[in-house]
C-alpha cells in the first residue's frame, strides 16, 4: 500500500516564540529600565558595527535565563527567535561567535566596571538592604565552591575540588543573604586558593556594598564553615562589628579540646548521632564568644570540630543547628549550577569567566525577586531555579506588537503552567517587582 505524500516545508511561524514569558520579562525590564544601573559603568573599547557590548552581554543574560549550557547554543535557541529579540529591544540576537569575541577581549577594567554596575543594580533593588534589623538578624552566608576548568586556562590550578582528584580549576566565593535568596556578590580566585585567605578581600567589598551602620553590623551574622574559621578571620570579623557563627579551622585543636571534656559534659542532639559540649580553656577572641566542641559519628569513627558563636541567647544545640542553616547557601549554589548552568560556561580568560559569573548573579537575583514577588503565593511557590528556568520561562506562545508597544501575549493553552504564569506576567507588567 502506497503511503500518503507528506509535505515538509519551512515557514517563518509569524509572531511565534519558544519563550513567551521571557519575552514579557524582557519587555518589562527594558521599559522599566530595571537593568540600567548594571550597565551604567560599562565602557568597552570595541568597534560597534551592529550590536553594542551591552546588547551582546544582554544576549548572554537571556541565554542564561533560558537554560543554555554554552554560548554556541545562542545560535540554535535564540538567534532564530526574532520575536523574543524584539521584546528585548533587538531586531535579532547577535551571532554567538561575535559574543565570544567580545568576552575574549574582556580585561580587569571591564570586570571592575561591571562590578560597580552590579553594586549599583543590587543596591537599587535589594530586599536585603531593606531588612528590618529591629526585628531580626541579617544573616550573611559565606561559601566557596569549585569551578573546573582546562589545565591551560588562566587561574586554573590544582586545588581542592570535591569529588574530583587531580583536577584543575578555579575557586568561586559567594556571599549570600539566604533569607532573601539573594546573592550579594561572587568572586573568582585561582584554583589553589584556600578559603580562609579570601575572607578579608571579599568581605571588604561586601562591606562597601552594604554600607551598614555600626548598630546594623551588630545585628548582622556572618555564617561560614571551617574553611574560613581561622582565629585571624574571626577576630577581624569581630573587630569589624559583625556577629559570627562558624566552625573552627583546625581539626587538631578540636581533637585536643575534645580530650579535655568529661564524658558527662557531652550533650546529645536528639535528632542525630552527634554531641556538643562547651570547650574547656577555649581560645580567646577579640570579643566574648562561646566556643563549643563538636563530635559526630562517621564510617571511619568519631570526628571532632569546634563551633564559635557570638550570637546571644543561643543554646549549644541551637547554635549548631543555626550553623547547619548555611546549607541553604550550598543549595542555592547547587541550584545555579543545575538551573543556570554555572559550571558549564567556561572561558580561558579569567576576566571573561568573571563577566559570565556576574551575569549569572544578575539572573539569580532576578529569579529570586520574581519568585518572592509573584510566585510565592501560587501553585509554583516551591519552584527552585531549575524548575523556573525549565518549566516556566520556556512556555511557547505568540506575541504581537503595535509599533514598539507589546499588545498581546498568547501562551500555549495546553501547557500545565500557562494559567499561573499568565497571572504572574500580568502582575509583573502592572506592578513590577516591589
Amino acid at each position: 500500500m502506497e503511503s500518503p505524500s507528506i509535505e515538509i516545508v519551512l515557514e517563518p511561524l509569524a509572531e511565534y516564540t519558544c519563550y513567551a514569558p521571557m519575552a514579557v520579562i524582557g519587555y518589562w525590564l527594558r521599559r522599566s529600565q530595571f537593568l540600567t544601573p548594571f550597565w551604567s559603568e560599562l565602557q568597552w573599547p570595541v568597534k560597534v558595527y551592529q550590536y553594542t557590548p551591552q546588547a551582546k552581554l544582554e544576549t548572554i543574560l537571556v541565554s542564561i535565563l533560558v537554560g543554555n549550557r554554552a554560548l554556541y547554543q545562542i545560535n540554535t535557541t535564540l538567534r532564530s527567535d526574532r520575536w523574543l529579540a524584539r521584546a528585548w529591544g533587538q531586531q535579532q540576537f547577535a551571532e554567538q561567535s561575535t559574543i565570544a569575541d567580545l568576552l575574549n577581549q574582556a580585561t580587569e577594567q571591564q570586570v571592575a566596571q561591571l562590578q560597580r554596575g552590579w553594586a549599583a543594580f543590587w543596591r537599587q533593588h535589594s530586599r536585603a538592604l531593606r531588612h528590618d534589623f529591629a526585628t531580626d538578624w541579617l544573616v550573611l552566608d559565606y561559601d566557596t565552591t569549585s569551578l573546573l576548568a582546562s589545565k591551560h586556562s588562566e587561574g586554573s590550578e590544582k586545588g581542592y575540588f570535591s569529588g574530583h582528584r587531580n583536577c584543575y580549576g578555579r575557586q568561586l566565593v559567594r556571599v549570600s543573604a539566604t533569607q532573601y535568596h539573594e546573592t550579594l556578590g561572587s568572586f573568582l580566585y585561582p584554583g589553589s586558593t584556600l578559603g580562609f585567605t579570601t575572607v578579608k578581600p571579599t568581605m571588604k567589598i561586601i562591606e562597601q556594598r552594604l554600607n551598614l551602620s555600626p548598630e546594623q553590623r551588630r545585628r548582622t551574622i556572618v555564617r561560614g564553615d571551617g574553611g574560613i574559621g581561622t582565629d585571624a578571620n574571626i577576630n577581624w570579623l569581630l573587630w569589624s562589628g559583625y556577629q559570627v557563627v562558624t566552625k573552627g579551622f583546625s581539626h587538631t585543636r578540636a581533637a585536643a579540646l575534645a580530650r579535655r571534656i568529661p564524658s558527662n559534659a557531652w550533650v546529645k542532639d536528639p535528632e542525630q548521632e552527634r554531641w556538643i559540649a562547651p570547650a574547656v580553656e577555649p581560645p580567646r577572641f577579640s570579643r566574648r564568644a562561646d566556643v563549643y566542641v563538636l563530635r559526630w559519628e562517621t564510617r571511619k569513627g568519631l570526628r571532632y570540630g569546634t563551633l564559635i558563636n557570638t550570637v546571644p541567647g543561643l543554646s549549644p544545640l541551637d547554635a549548631w543547628r543555626f550553623c547547619d542553616g548555611r546549607g541553604a547557601a550550598e543549595v542555592e549554589i547547587r541550584a545555579d549550577k543545575q538551573g543556570l548552568r554555572l559550571p558549564q560556561r567556561r572561558k580561558h580568560c579569567m576576566a571573561a569567566q568573571m563577566v559570565l559569573i556576574l551575569l549569572t548573579d544578575v539572573a539569580h537575583n532576578l529569579l529570586a525577586w520574581l519568585q518572592a514577588a509573584w510566585l510565592a503565593d501560587g501553585p509554583c511557590a516551591d519552584f527552585g531555579t531549575l524548575r523556573m528556568v525549565e518549566d516556566l520561562l520556556t512556555i511557547p506562545g505568540r506575541i504581537e506588537f503595535e509599533g514598539e508597544e507589546l499588545r498581546k501575549v498568547s501562551l500555549l493553552e495546553t501547557h500545565p503552567y500557562a494559567q499561573p504564569m499568565r497571572i504572574v506576567l500580568l502582575q509583573l507588567l502592572q506592578n513590577g517587582i516591589p
